[in-house]
């Protein structure tokens, strides 16, 4: 699915930026993919009862609008969205 802009000042990303889910009885999983190259994921763990989020490097200036865009859409603020880009990974009970 073609990641909308809610949150960034473009109108589109034009294709450039897409999630894919994937779930089965244990986890949902929901990577970003930016010019085809896996850059973020989220992980829902229905054992665990955790929020996964991952950070997967930096690649350049338009991917970074996409994972802050992706990660804003899931609920976090730009704090917390500073500190993934910083540890690469959080992790949130629930």
């Amino acid at each position: 699915m073609e990641l909308e802009t809610r949150y960034d000042s473009r109108a589109s990303f034009y294709g450039k930026a897409r999630t894919e889910t994937t779930r089965n009885d244990y986890e949902t999983t929901i990577d970003l993919y930016s010019y085809d190259t896996l850059v973020a994921s989220i992980i829902w763990n229905y054992d665990k009862h955790t929020t996964t989020y991952k950070y997967l490097g930096h690649f350049s200036q338009t991917t970074t609008r996409h994972q802050k865009e992706f990660f804003k859409q899931h609920e976090l603020s730009d704090k917390e969205i500073k500190e993934l880009f910083a540890k690469g990974e959080l992790v949130e009970e629930w």
